[in-house]
């Protein structure tokens, strides 16, 4: 049988730099109510893959987004921040969510320009489990993602 093909790898330009920080708020002086701060990273669902990942090896991001009622991921511009080239394509949510969060469609080898069927899956709060397969499963190859955010 021939070799297996490669893992699909998602090739994107150098993480861009971090922000500067941001400087504390000056304390409130008087009684009144302060308004409700906005939902931040910290508040968001661990439990789902939404958001931006960092690549097993460390050569790009993916920013995984709903579309629809599926997820789809896209390579993240460094320079802009902004969606570039789709590399998880309407990625379906498996059956039991609640106690294996999988999900499974296809995924882009921007290299070769071919698509692989795919799953993806949480493994904790900050790890993804990237694995794309070829001639129905016979062979197959994977990364596991880092959550930036």
């Amino acid at each position: 049988p021939p070799p297996p093909p490669p893992a699909p790898m998602v090739a994107v330009a150098p993480p861009a730099p971090s922000p500067p920080p941001v400087p504390a708020p000056a304390p409130v002086q008087s009684a009144a109510v302060a308004p409700p701060a906005p939902a931040t990273a910290a508040t968001r669902d661990l439990n789902s893959p939404l958001g931006v990942w960092l690549t097993e090896e460390k050569e790009g991001k993916v920013r995984i987004e709903q579309c629809g009622s599926n997820l789809c991921g896209y390579s993240v511009d460094s320079k802009s921040n902004q969606n570039g080239e789709q590399v998880l394509i309407n990625m379906k949510p498996g059956k039991d969510q609640n106690k294996d969060p999988k999900w499974s469609g296809r995924i882009l080898d921007p290299n070769s320009g071919s698509t692989y069927d795919s799953t993806i899956a949480l493994k904790g709060t900050d790890r993804l489990r990237v694995q794309g397969c070829a001639f129905g499963g016979m062979f197959c190859g994977g990364q596991t993602w880092t959550r930036v955010n």
